[in-house]
This record gives C-alpha cells, sequence and structure tokens, in this order.
C-alpha cells in the first residue's frame, strides 16, 4: 500500500507482505516463507484497527498466507 503515514517497518521487503486496497476491501498477500509474520506486531494491531475502521461501510482486511485466507 502506498501511503506515507506507514511506518518503515511496513515496506514489503521488512514486512513481507504486500497490501493493497480494493474497494472497501483491504488485501494482504503474504510471503510464503513468512506465513505467519501478519500476526506479529506491529501487523497483527494495525490490520485490527483498518478492519475496524472499515467495517461500519461494509469494509473489510483479508489475509492469504499459503494454507489460510483470513478475514479480519
Amino acid at each position: 500500500m502506498t501511503d506515507e503515514g506507514l511506518a518503515e517497518a511496513w515496506e514489503p521487503s521488512r514486512s513481507h507482505m504486500m497490501i493493497y486496497r480494493q474497494g472497501p476491501q483491504i488485501t494482504v498477500l503474504v510471503d510464503p516463507d513468512h506465513p505467519d509474520i501478519w500476526r506479529s506486531e506491529p501487523y497483527h494491531p494495525q490490520l485490527r484497527a483498518w478492519a475496524n475502521e472499515a467495517e461500519p461501510t461494509g469494509g473489510y482486511v483479508i489475509v492469504f498466507s499459503p494454507d489460510d485466507v483470513v478475514k479480519i
């Protein structure tokens, strides 16, 4: 996601995730070599916050990890 407000920790080379918006949905694609990275700090709390912000307007966060698809 291109957002100047995001910390360097969200840079794909560090976070091992690609994040993008599709209308009301935020999609998270997790690097197969780091399948649980999205569950750690600082990522999981921020993903939950985005999901909570999006929910009133029908939005959500969906995480595609190698073996799982999780809607937050």
